[in-house]
C-alpha cells in the first residue's frame, strides 16, 4: 500500500447544504445519497440526501457539492493483516 503524504486540504461545510473540498483527485461514486472521492489525503465518503456534484475543477483539484449532508467519513486505510488470518482468528 502506498503511503499517504499529508498534503494541505481544505474542507468547508456551510449549513450542511454546501460542501467544498480541495485536493480532490478522483470521483469514485456519484449517487444522490452517497458521493465517494479519492483525495490527496485518502478517501472521503459524503452521505446525505439530494447530493449533486455542482462543480469539479481538475486544475484546482476542487469539488463542490450541494444537498443535505448528513455525514462525512474519512478512509483510515486498509489493514495490512492478510485476509485469511483475520477469518481464522
Amino acid at each position: 500500500m502506498e503511503s499517504i503524504e499529508n498534503k494541505e486540504q481544505i474542507i468547508n461545510l456551510v449549513n450542511r447544504k454546501f460542501l467544498s473540498i480541495t485536493g480532490t483527485e478522483k470521483i469514485i461514486s456519484l449517487k444522490p445519497d452517497l458521493i465517494q472521492l479519492d483525495t490527496v489525503n485518502g478517501g472521503i465518503m459524503i452521505s446525505g440526501q439530494n447530493l449533486e456534484l455542482i462543480k469539479l475543477d481538475d486544475t484546482l483539484k476542487k469539488a463542490e457539492i450541494n444537498g443535505t449532508i448528513d455525514c462525512i467519513r474519512f478512509d483510515v486505510g486498509k489493514s495490512k493483516e492478510p485476509f485469511f488470518r483475520k477469518i481464522f482468528k
